[in-house]
């Protein structure tokens, strides 16, 4: 199995994992989306060219953090709470970057460990 197939059955679980994820994307260092999906009928809030934006500042930031993981551990995740929704950009162990979108309801701890669960438990690196 490629990489790409594998995160598009990443992409697909992460869904299962509850109601209120709304959208998921793997990108690779360089910005490259890997594998991406949104749930049937949920009104995307950005065009495909902001969400390319969006990752290239979150790869950019997620870079810049890393010369701090010697004295504080390397990172889990970061959340951006908006007036809409919930961002979740959690780097994982292959390099890769994965971006989550949540809906304001439901619990915002008990979503994000579901995910991280499913990252530790799941991540491909090709």
């Amino acid at each position: 199995m490629t990489q790409v197939i594998e995160y598009e059955n990443l992409v697909n679980r992460l869904f299962n994992l509850d109601e209120n994820i709304r959208f998921v994307a793997v990108a690779n260092k360089s910005g490259e989306i890997l594998a991406k999906g949104s749930k049937p009928d949920t009104q995307l809030f950005l065009s495909p060219e902001e969400t390319q934006e969006t990752l290239h500042h979150a790869i950019t930031a997620w870079k810049s953090r890393e010369k701090h993981y010697p004295k504080i551990g390397e990172g889990l995740y970061t959340l951006a709470v908006y007036e809409k929704l919930r961002r979740a950009t959690i780097p994982l162990p292959s390099g890769n970057l994965l971006l989550v979108t949540i809906d304001n309801a439901g619990g915002q701890q008990q979503i994000m460990d579901k995910i991280i669960n499913e990252v530790k438990i799941h991540d491909y690196t090709g």
